[in-house]
């Protein structure tokens, strides 16, 4: 490690990341992150102005980490159809995995939520925009019949929001992936009788 400044700073971040998933904002101290962290209390005051700003970073970096996932998974399948199963696979697997994203909403909702949903919205608008795109391709190449690609794909990424809602976050990841597999069945097949 070369010991610089953005090494530093992402020493911090990944730090407190790990402490923040393990016991959550509140029960993790400055004084842990520091010391965890291998730093002096000026050092970190030189990148965050508090714990709470350093918490708003690590949701940060957990969303793009998420969005980059996602894109990458989508442009890496070969279908229309597959590409939709690699969203929601991906989504559910790395949400999953990243505990920072939701854990305010069981500790301090009323707290941090408010900050952490400027975030959120901001990727889940990337992430629309993925979904979309998803959509059109599958239009285009027979697949899918979308009347509304923008609204469709607002609704499915709300859709997968859902699994996010505390009930599934108890979950384990099977019964998170069982949930986006039922999504997946009701987009492709519909619910109408035939």
């Amino acid at each position: 490690m070369s010991g610089g400044a953005p090494d530093t700073r992402q020493r911090i971040v990944a730090t407190a990341q790990a402490l923040f998933a393990r016991f959550g904002l509140k029960k993790t101290t400055l004084e842990e992150i520091i010391r965890r962290a291998n730093v002096a209390k000026g050092t970190f005051y030189k990148y965050f102005s508090n714990k709470e700003a350093l918490f708003m970073e690590v949701v940060e970096r957990e969303s793009a980490t998420l969005t980059a996932l996602i894109r990458e998974a989508v442009r890496e399948a070969p279908s229309a159809q597959d590409k939709m199963r690699a969203y929601l696979k991906v989504r559910v697997r790395t949400f999953a995995e990243f505990a920072n994203l939701y854990e305010i909403t069981r500790e301090t909702v009323s707290e941090y939520w408010p900050r952490c949903e400027g975030i959120r919205e901001k990727h889940l608008l990337e992430e629309q925009r993925i979904v979309q795109s998803v959509l059109v391709g599958g239009v285009s190449e027979g697949a899918f019949e979308v009347h509304a690609p923008e609204l469709a794909a607002c609704a499915i990424v709300m859709a997968a929001r859902g699994l996010e809602s505390s009930w599934m976050l108890e979950a384990n990841l099977l019964e998170l992936e069982e949930g986006a597999n039922a999504l997946l069945d009701v987009m492709f097949k519909g619910i109408l009788r035939r």
